[in-house]
């Protein structure tokens, strides 16, 4: 088969996991080769194609950009549907509707409803446990890199960006190539991470993210991850800028609440090393550290990734629909933003006969000072 230039060209064949065996082969019934999914005649086979939708009136650049994309994890079949129902409410309420006219009309959305099309249909219709891509990055001379063992191949997409990545030292993702947290034989290896890259470094008018994962309804931001040992995180955010990811986010975990009066807990907001683990690698990060994004993350839920659909998966992906249109408002309000914080510095003796100074902003910010009386720059304290 391998010396034939005809068959080579659509396959290869090798012995199984090195080992040659012994003995002759014996005959068996014709068996038809598969793709190994099991799924209609009609499901397309993969590898599938990635698709950005993009609303707006005015699609040039020249508005506000807000990134929403989810299911790097194939199995998380939620997410996919809140992407896809914003989308749907985006163009069907914009005749009728004057908060979404506004939002159309003065922000540019994308919309990638699947990082991971292909991971996606095999936990559809084959694994529902399915979490990576399916790429094969075992070696064919093991037992792991047969067809037999396809459950266990793939990338979390999820931990092979080129931020805070294993490659540099971070703790949260896997070298084993069956590892559900694999990171990938190298940074940006898989065509799904460079795709979420793409859009972030192709279209600079973007500022804000939303990366939708489930399940465990949570609500989080940057920092990511950190390094072992001694628990050494990315650069925290500064004051101002954590200040206004919390303020962002009450406006966004209310419009969530809107729907049902489901709450995400105060224990379960924040930054992921905070409130989740460290994940090496994560698109999270890659939007704040490399592209200067305001980026979040949604956990969606606490059925499971796999909720029943009516009523528990049509409510989570209502009221989180509702928390994208939440972020939208925060990206048009920041739009709109053109005045300067107000700040003054607040004196009082205290009881020890020393005195007390404390600063107070009209909104988030990041005060700087200086003790000699000169004018601070970025770099004071």
């Amino acid at each position: 088969i391998n010396a034939s230039p005809g068959a080579s060209a659509l396959l290869f064949a090798r012995t199984y996991g090195g080992n040659a065996g012994a003995g002759v082969v014996q005959p068996r019934a014709l068996v038809a080769l598969s793709d190994f999914l099991i799924a209609p005649p009609e499901v397309k086979r993969g590898p599938h194609t990635v698709k950005l939708l993009r609303i707006g009136k005015t699609r040039d650049g020249s508005k506000t950009g807000v990134f929403i994309y989810a299911q790097e994890h194939a199995r998380e079949w939620v997410p996919p549907q809140v992407n896809i129902e914003t989308a749907e409410r985006l163009l069907r309420n914009y005749a009728h509707d004057g908060r979404t006219k506004q939002l159309v009309n003065n922000l540019d959305i994308f919309l990638l409803p699947s990082v991971n099309p292909d991971g996606g249909t095999v936990s559809f219709y084959d694994r529902g446990s399915q979490r990576r891509n399916i790429t094969r990055h075992c070696a064919l001379t093991t037992t792991n890199g047969m067809p037999a063992a396809r459950g266990s191949w793939g990338v979390d997409n999820n931990r092979n960006y080129d931020i805070g990545s294993l490659f540099d030292g971070y703790f949260g993702a896997s070298t084993s190539c069956t590892s559900d947290t694999y990171s990938g034989p190298a940074e940006l290896s898989e065509p799904e991470s460079k795709n979420v890259d793409w859009v972030a470094g192709t279209y600079r008018n973007i500022k804000f993210s939303m990366n939708t994962h489930s399940s465990g309804n949570l609500f989080m931001w940057s920092p990511a991850a950190y390094m072992v040992p001694g628990r050494i995180p990315l650069p925290r955010p500064d004051l101002g800028t954590e200040t206004f990811f919390w303020a962002a986010s009450t406006h966004i975990l209310s419009e969530i609440k809107r729907h049902r009066g489901m709450a995400v807990e105060p224990g379960s907001t924040g930054p992921v090393i905070d409130v989740l683990y460290s994940a090496a690698g994560n698109s999270g990060d890659l939007m704040y550290y490399k592209y200067g994004i305001f980026g979040w993350n949604f956990e969606t839920g606490t059925q499971g990734f796999q909720p029943t659909w009516n009523p528990e998966g049509h409510n989570q992906t209502m009221e989180f629909a509702n928390g994208m249109t939440g972020l939208l408002d925060v990206a048009y309000a920041w739009s709109n933003d053109r005045q300067r914080p107000d700040s003054k510095a607040v004196s009082w003796r205290a009881e020890d006969g020393s005195w007390k100074l404390r600063f107070e902003t009209s909104e988030p910010a990041t005060v700087f000072y200086t003790l000699n009386g000169s004018r601070p720059t970025l770099s004071s304290t």
